[in-house]
């Protein structure tokens, strides 16, 4: 049965005008078919614009159609994490029959009960504590609610509302954002509504954005209510004929806002402004003595001062309490007797101020914003903080009020905003409490700011304030926001510090440690403060020893000092085994690929084993998780890139499993390398955009730099880098030259030889030590090419010492952000510009061995045309025969894998056949294969299986060569490759 809740049951006062097409849009919106997806309506306006009463009679209408309507808003004067979305869940649990709760909450509702502690004995588990992944947990509450919600439209269409979200905190728009982009199966019409102008910046903006780009999702601005509009209102509002002055000036007094169009109209009423002797209802004085539009904003103000004392104390006590309050908490702050208060309410809502809220309980509600800010405004400063306190003196008497968290808050804001007239210490210990429930809830940002009020307010005792510091830098690490966080550790350290407590300041070292490496903020201290830790914890095996130790090696190798990086992890290694923690052990073998230091991959690669096995053992989904995801790149590294596919699904089923956004970004980012070595760009730019999403999700990381280089050398092969260029020259200004490489490499491939010669140079030979601070190798690749293509000699003296040492090896960019094959082949380019002839040819002959033994068939084939070209400037004799077999090799790789760019490059050199090189429609050699097996009538699967691609990309294929070829088909496909000669007999 549907019902409307909360809100959307209030009787409204005036009837309901205009806005007849918006009410139209939105109707059409609702999915009512099983299989409709999600749909989004974003209403913005002024306040006052009617978004509130256009969703009310949205929600009417859609009811009488069978919808199920959930609602929701965000509250401007107390920040309750997640407020909306506990108001919606709750509201439709408790709703819910008994029997049908159980087949309607999903497998993941434990997640739920962060936000709805209620819940607890149905999940059968108090809710989870959160993990050192904020991203994960963040990501697993998300689904939870998004499952919980999809089970809910499965039995009877969702409209959702979530009003007033310019109030909305962080954790409840990053839920909208997922709701907007991963709930598309959800059968659900979302409304949200906003102010005009608060969604220009910050994080409401970013959601704006991300919605505008999302498809189902629908914009409205409401503007003004037009003269008709207008009159409609006063006749539906009297039964009589406006004259056309009276119409002209409220709609010049109030631009047609329909809130200030009501006040107006109440004043008007309640002075005699208006008359209706002769049968029309006319203004008794002059436009000018009504007003001006500015003035009619005050009317609120103006109609206030006409009321009782009392009623004015009461909206007063209210107004600081919330923008809905109840009957018993006015009761107890207000200091009226029974009489008198239930008169000034019984006044209030005749006047139209406050309206009844439909609760489980007796509670009212202003009826617009601006109506409890003109009463807020009229208080002097020790008068609010005078209320606030009677207010939270009442809530913290009244243990009814319902939400452990929702109270906690409330006393927390209104405690705090007390604190000059007193109620000091209580301030301080329910913003404390808050604090915890915010985190609890994954509310950081809440989390933060409760902590910050309670230090600002002073907290007494040494100890607890050194405590709250250190919470402090936790939270504001789980936020994401690196540099609060270690000014937090930093201050802990100083108190530890004088205190004389070693555990507390080892505590802080590891907390600083932790919130320096994911941003990569080097050289801040933290080998120091780690150092000063274990020397005052002392050398006595423990488990806070062995995270302090595990924490110095990690410093130490962003430092550079890899020997004693080293050092640091065999001792934490050493401890751990010691004193037979297991877990301990596991945690640090993990993280060992951080640490290698001097260590060889082969010794890396035995500890992430090691590491593996225990987490078995243990049964501990995290640190399997953390030793798979690297045993990835150490796989590449070690040039087994069978290997490293094994350990790449491992880590994506840890990664599901688990639900870690992270680390399913790290995996989509290994993919998409591995992908590109094999010769398969369609996965590699599929993986690259999905790490990318995946990469969306995290907090205080940007993963666009690692989206930036994977598309960079997947646009190259594809023969695309002129699209990249613009992009390119603004970040190699912007980022002080780290994108100058591959800036270098875009224009010596777009034939800028003077440009490029010039920026290569001065790169090279004036400002290389520069790029040493990032990106080296990827910088040195990108430098090489542009060498090799220039011809430059001097910058290829001074390149190959530096490459030198990577002989032998697969060049790999960063933790496998990205895999350019054997670096061998980026010697022989320098050593060809060099004239080294014999060393240039033992370079490619061991590039092309190991390039072989990867599988990574793109490097194979710019390995061998790299070496034709070298061999046709030796020019020895028979030379040009075998730089034709070379440069034919390439050729026919390029045109199988889809390397424009390369084949432009092979018949640039001169073609080493005679044969015709197109294909039809644009079609890619790689299509054409597929098009060859399809004429042949072999499946996706069997393709997949003959070409070594996943039967995804071949579906991919399939449907791009349906496109070019225009077949409606796989049939017409097969007649259109036979019909050009494309399948052999």
């Amino acid at each position: 049965m549907t019902r409307l809740p909360g809100f959307l049951r209030v009787s409204p006062s005036f009837a309901f005008v205009g806005r007849v097409r918006e009410l139209g849009v939105l109707r059409a919106q609702l999915p009512l078919d099983a299989d409709q997806g999600r749909r989004v309506a974003l209403i913005a306006g002024e306040p006052g614009s009617g978004k509130s009463r256009l969703v009310r009679e949205l929600a009417r209408e859609l009811t009488q159609e069978g919808a199920e309507v959930l609602y929701g808003s965000c509250d401007p004067a107390i920040r309750r994490p997640y407020q909306p979305f506990v108001e919606i869940l709750g509201d439709l649990i408790r709703l819910t029959p008994t029997a049908d709760l159980t087949e309607l909450l999903p497998a993941t509702m434990v997640e739920l009960v962060r936000l709805l502690p209620d819940l607890a004995p149905s999940a059968g588990a108090a809710a989870v504590a959160p993990s050192a992944d904020p991203d994960s947990d963040r990501h697993r509450l998300h689904v939870a609610i998004a499952d919980l919600l999809a089970a809910a439209a499965r039995r009877a269409p969702l409209m959702l509302v979530i009003e007033d979200i310019h109030w909305a905190d962080l954790p409840t728009l990053l839920v909208v954002r997922h709701l907007v982009r991963g709930g598309g199966d959800i059968r659900m019409l979302l409304v949200l509504t906003y102010r005009d102008g608060e969604g220009d910046t910050g994080a409401l903006s970013d959601t704006l954005v991300d919605a505008g780009r999302t498809e189902g999702v629908g914009r409205m601005r409401l503007g003004g209510l037009n003269g008709e509009e207008i009159a409609e209102f006063v006749r539906r509002a009297t039964d009589l004929e406006p004259a056309d002055d009276l119409v002209a000036a409220l709609g010049e007094l109030t631009d047609g806002n329909a809130f200030l169009l009501t006040e107006l109209w109440r004043e008007l009423v309640e002075t005699g402004a208006v008359d209706d002797s002769d049968g029309i209802l006319r203004l008794t004085r002059p436009t000018a003595a009504v007003g001006t539009p500015d003035g009619v904003r005050a009317v609120v103000g103006q109609r206030l001062a006409r009321l009782a004392p009392a009623t004015t104390a009461m909206l007063e006590v209210a107004a600081i309490a919330g923008a809905v309050f109840g009957l018993g908490m006015l009761r107890q702050a207000a200091g009226l007797e029974e009489g008198v208060l239930l008169d000034a309410v019984d006044e209030a809502e005749r006047s139209g101020l406050v309206v009844a809220a439909p609760s489980r309980g007796l509670a009212y509600r202003f009826s617009h914003e601006l109506v409890r800010r003109s009463v807020i405004d009229r208080l002097p400063s020790l008068r609010r903080a005078e209320i606030h306190l009677h207010v939270a003196e009442a809530l913290e008497r009244d243990h009814r009020v319902e939400g452990g968290g929702d109270r906690l808050a409330a006393l927390a804001h209104h405690f705090a905003a007390a604190a000059p007239i007193g109620g000091t210490q209580r301030a301080i210990g329910y913003n404390l409490e808050a604090a915890r429930a915010a985190t609890a809830k994954l509310a950081f940002d809440e989390a933060t700011e409760r902590l910050r009020t309670a230090l600002d307010l002073d907290i007494p005792d040494p100890g607890e304030r050194a405590d709250a510091y250190l919470e402090l830098g936790d939270v504001s690490h789980l936020a994401g926001r690196s540099v609060d966080s270690l000014q937090a550790f930093d201050r802990t350290a100083e108190l530890a510090r004088s205190l004389g407590d070693a555990e507390l300041l080892a505590r802080a070292a590891i907390g600083f440690e932790e919130a320096c490496w994911r941003p990569s903020i080097l050289d801040a201290g933290a080998v120091e403060l780690l150092e000063e830790a274990a020397i005052a914890l002392g050398e006595e095996d423990s488990e806070l020893r062995t995270r302090l130790l595990r924490g110095l090696a990690r410093a130490l190798v962003f430092r550079g000092e890899s020997a004693r990086a080293a050092s640091a992890r065999d001792e934490a290694i050493a401890v751990a085994r010691r004193r037979g923690d297991r877990r301990g052990l596991a945690s640090t073998l993990a993280t060992s690929y951080w640490s290698r230091g001097i260590s060889s991959m082969e010794e890396v690669h035995a500890m992430l084993t090691e590491a593996l096995q225990i987490a078995d053992e243990l049964g501990d989904a995290a640190i399997r998780a953390e030793a798979s995801s690297w045993l990835v790149p150490t796989s590449v590294s070690l040039c087994d890139h069978d290997a490293a596919r094994v350990a790449l699904r491992a880590a994506f089923d840890a990664a599901r499993r688990r639900s870690e956004p992270f680390k399913l970004h790290v995996a989509e980012h290994s993919a998409s390398a591995l992908a590109l070595c094999d010769g398969d760009l369609v996965e590699a730019e599929a993986a690259a955009v999905r790490s990318e999403e995946w990469g969306r999700l995290l907090t205080g990381r940007d993963a666009s730099g690692v989206h930036g280089i994977q598309m960079f050398s997947i646009r190259r092969e594809q023969g695309r880098l002129d699209e990249l260029a613009p992009v390119i020259r603004l970040l190699a200004a912007k980022d002080g030259g780290q994108w100058g490489p591959g800036l270098v490499a875009v224009m010596a491939d777009q034939g800028m030889v003077d440009e490029a010669r010039r920026l290569l140079r001065r790169l090279v030979l004036d400002d290389l030590d520069t790029l040493r601070k990032s990106l080296w190798l990827v910088a040195l690749t990108y430098l090489t090419d542009g060498c090799a293509e220039l011809g430059d000699a001097d910058v290829a003296e001074r390149l190959y010492p530096e490459l030198a040492p990577h002989q032998g090896s697969s060049v790999m960019v960063g933790h496998l952000v990205a895999c350019y094959g054997s670096a061998d082949r980026y010697l022989g380019m320098l050593a060809t510009v060099l004239g080294e002839w014999d060393l240039a040819e033992g370079h490619f002959d061991d590039a092309l061995a190991l390039n072989r033994r990867l599988g990574a068939r793109t490097w194979q084939a710019h390995t061998l045309y790299q070496h034709a070209k070298m061999v046709r400037a030796r020019g020895h004799k028979g030379d040009r025969t075998r730089a034709d077999g070379l440069l034919e090799e390439a050729l026919g790789l390029a045109h199988a894998i889809g390397m424009r760019g390369l084949a432009a490059r092979v018949h640039a050199l001169g073609s080493p056949t005679g044969r015709p090189t197109g294909l039809p429609d644009g079609l890619t050699q790689r299509e054409a294969e597929i098009l060859r097996l399809v004429g042949n009538g072999l499946s996706n699967r069997d393709i997949g299986r003959v070409l070594f691609i996943s039967e995804h990309t071949t579906a991919n294929h399939v449907r791009s060569i349906l496109r070019k070829t225009g077949s409606a088909n796989r049939t017409e496909a097969a007649a259109y490759a036979h019909r050009r000669g494309l399948v052999e007999p």
